[in-house]
């Protein structure tokens, strides 16, 4: 339960005021008020949480994060009171060819569509003075540069695109039951942003595109051992524990984790008879190549 209320109140990955967004971006108001509407059902998946754990599958199956992430949106968003049909992964194809997916779309009850482009992203601020170019994923492919490109653009555009109205349109059909022609279709494109920079310092630079309140954490390499106190404990996440702070025993879980990806370590503190995430740090193995790509 608590990876599904990060999901949806947890803060903007990215400034939705910053104007290459055009106003798609979720904002902290909007998701807000969805955390405070979804508040009385939250505490009933918490009590019984069989709906939720169907609808992500088996832990122990590795399963890639943004994945994870998208089934948690789209529960939370098919049961919006103004939503009547959902869909996850919707491609769009022209004659044979991939042109581009849908992460999640929702028919509501006045008959507009909604696209959500969904994200969440664990990046390096491994070059501060490089701005938004100096921020690289786990892996060095992965850089915010260009998801910031894509999302701003290709992604959320993808439903005002002949191929990509013609897509949902056989949605409508072969799903829903309704016919409507692609170009008689209503359409508003968002998006979603969320996840965490990690900086080389508290006082780093951050660049303009980030949320002033993103998540965030500290990165380091193993050359370096990890602050001891001498009363918290610092527990390796695994990847679905990624989402959202952690709380619950210290031992580690048996859920799979990347051997190729950089560490991802939450400092715990005691809570009561549990422990409860204080600080997150992304350790780097000295060597990495990824310390290079910029």
């Amino acid at each position: 339960m608590r990876r599904l209320a990060w999901a949806i109140g947890s803060p903007s990955l990215f400034e939705p005021e910053n104007a290459a967004w055009q106003g798609r971006l979720r904002s902290d108001q909007w998701s807000a008020g969805e955390l405070t509407r979804c508040a009385d059902w939250l505490h009933l998946q918490d009590r019984a949480p069989g709906a939720l754990k169907l609808a992500l599958g088996d832990p122990r199956v590795n399963t890639p994060l943004g994945h994870t992430f998208e089934k948690l949106v789209l529960f939370w968003q098919a049961t919006r009171p103004d939503v009547r049909a959902s869909t996850r992964g919707l491609m769009v194809r022209s004659g044979g060819r991939t042109l581009g997916e849908f992460d999640i779309v929702l028919l509501r009850h006045d008959g507009v569509i909604e696209t959500l482009e969904v994200t969440v992203k664990y990046y390096l601020n491994l070059r501060p003075d490089l701005g938004i170019d100096g921020c690289i994923g786990p892996r060095a492919f992965d850089r915010m540069s260009d998801k910031f490109g894509k999302m701003t653009t290709r992604q959320t555009d993808l439903g005002h695109t002949e191929f990509g109205r013609v897509a949902i349109a056989r949605w409508l059909e072969n799903s829903c039951g309704e016919t409507c022609s692609p170009d008689q279709l209503i359409v508003e494109n968002y998006a979603l942003a969320r996840g965490y920079v990690f900086h080389p310092s508290i006082d780093a630079a951050i660049p303009s595109e980030l949320s002033p309140a993103h998540e965030r954490g500290l990165w380091q390499t193993d050359a370096m051992a990890l602050p001891d106190d001498g009363v918290t404990e610092w527990r390796n996440l695994s990847s679905r524990e990624w989402l959202g702070q952690y709380r619950g025993a210290a031992d580690e879980s048996n859920w799979p984790v990347d051997p190729a990806m950089p560490r991802m370590y939450a400092r715990l503190e005691a809570w009561g008879a549990e422990w409860q995430e204080v600080e997150r740090r992304f350790v780097v193995r000295a060597d990495a190549g990824l310390l290079k790509s910029v």
